[in-house]
């Protein structure tokens, strides 16, 4: 079965702004609820016939069933993202990321939607010594953020049934262009210091991250919109992780792929951090589920920001890293209180 109504909430985000086409070029009729508290990702998409973008929150529980009314399948996107964003405004963060799901679940399925996909973190298992970390694994959440990510599953997963599959994604994290970019995720961020300072600048660097291309994050969520049946996935968490390296090993490979296609020499500077944050990653139950394979790397990341600098769609900021376009926690601040910025 094909679902050809798709809710997409924070469509027009980071992750959302690179799916919400994918979704489109694939024949779906796509809705999209977003706050718009960033830069729309979507602006060039918005008059396309299949795409009807309200700008709305997803707290509005009148809005939210309008949304999810006739629609067969939600990719619930919408959150206060990452620990930083979200230590700035913890109330706030709590309303967003846990206090609305019930309703948002519940009305779902009420409504005759067929399948929820819910975008949860990988950072819900905390610090593992586990070589691998599989979807077995205990969760130990060290902060209110990635706690309530957990939380969220829980909702979500216990009003599964066959009429109403569910499936939350622990994305490992994220890196890679969109036109709603990024630069506080790792991969990114050290990219963008290196263009912009010819430096990278790392804490600690022993810390264990796994990453995730965009582009591989947005054909996992398409794949799963397209199949008939989630099957034994249904009501399962999945982990979704390529590449797992230290942070060290990051800022490495950041650093020789850079030189190898600039003229540039990029110097390496660690300092001490008591993030204690670190976990490898397992994903093969994609694989030998959903026969899924990834196809992208760190380095496509990285090349596909060097083109973007190269081609100049960030000319127009003097500095990227400040720029509250691309910083999420930049831009809550200027949000929630200009005078912290």
């Amino acid at each position: 079965m094909n679902y050809k109504t798709i809710l997409v909430t924070g469509g027009a985000g980071y992750i959302g702004s690179r799916l919400v086409p994918a979704l489109l070029a694939l024949g779906h009729n796509v809705r999209v609820l977003d706050a718009m508290f960033f830069t729309n990702g979507l602006k060039f998409f918005s008059n396309h016939p299949n795409l009807h973008i309200v700008k709305g929150d997803v707290r509005d529980r009148k809005l939210v069933s309008s949304m999810l009314t006739n629609c067969d399948t939600v990719i619930h996107l919408a959150a206060v993202a990452n620990d930083p964003s979200f230590d700035l405004a913890p109330d706030l963060g709590k309303s967003i990321n846990l206090e609305c799901l019930p309703y948002l679940m519940a009305t779902a399925k009420r409504l005759g939607c067929r399948r929820f996909i819910y975008a949860s973190s990988a950072s819900v298992y905390g610090t593992c010594e586990s070589p691998l970390v599989n979807e077995e694994q205990r969760c130990v959440p060290l902060t209110d953020y990635s706690k309530y990510k957990f939380d969220g599953e829980q909702i979500l997963l216990d009003l599964t049934d066959p009429s109403f599959e569910t499936i939350a994604v622990r994305a490992a994290t994220v890196c890679g262009w969109s036109p709603r970019q990024r630069f506080d995720l790792t991969v990114n961020i050290v990219t963008a210091s290196a263009l912009l300072k010819k430096e990278i600048s790392i804490f600690g660097g022993n810390q264990f991250r796994p990453n995730v291309h965009i582009e591989d994050l947005v054909r996992l969520y398409s794949t799963l919109t397209q199949r008939d049946s989630l099957g034994e996935l249904n009501g399962r968490a999945i982990n979704v992780g390529n590449e797992t390296k230290s942070v060290s090993e990051i800022a490495a490979n950041v650093k020789k792929t850079i030189e190898d296609q600039f003229p540039i020499s990029v110097s390496l500077k660690t300092t001490s951090s008591n993030d204690s944050r670190s976990y490898r990653l397992n994903s093969d139950l994609l694989r030998d589920k959903l026969n899924f394979y990834f196809n992208y790397s760190i380095e496509n990341a990285v090349t596909d920001i060097c083109n973007k600098w190269t081609d100049g769609f960030f000319a127009d900021s003097p500095n990227v890293l400040s720029d509250v376009r691309y910083n999420n926690v930049i831009n809550m601040k200027k949000t929630i209180n200009p005078s912290l910025i």
